[in-house]
Order: structure tokens, then sequence, then C-alpha cells
């Protein structure tokens, strides 16, 4: 199983979309967690302050990872 974040970078990073955005700071972040936690992401990204959208775009990036790991 693809972690979340290799998932994320595989699939959409370089890519000239919100999701594309989110893999690249997530790419550069450093600390992002490589741990399929999704309320581990949440607490990181709330940490960081991120916007309501941004954590709303990675709840629809959680739910379609999850999919395509079935």
């Amino acid at each position: 199983m693809k972690s979340f974040y290799d998932w994320m970078i595989e699939k959409y990073a370089g890519k000239n979309t919100a999701r594309g955005d989110m893999a690249g700071d997530m790419k550069r972040s450093g600390d992002f967690t490589r741990l399929n936690d999704r309320d581990m992401i949440l607490t990181y990204l709330q940490g960081k302050n991120s916007c309501p959208e941004c954590v709303a775009l990675f709840k629809r990036c959680w739910r379609d990872y999850e999919r395509e790991q079935c």
C-alpha cells in the first residue's frame, strides 16, 4: 500500500492545480508526515494554520486516496 504522501507526490506534484500545489507544499515542507494517519495530517495542517480551503482539499484528496487503495 502506497503512503498518502507518496501517492500525492507521484500523482500530482508538478501539476498546475490545487492538488499539485498541495503536493508541492508537502514535498517542500520537510516535516510532512509519511505516516498514513488522517488525524495526524489534519493536526499538522491545523498547526501550520492552514486555511479552511486547504483542509477541505486535503479531505477530498484523502477520500480519493482511500478509494484508489481498495
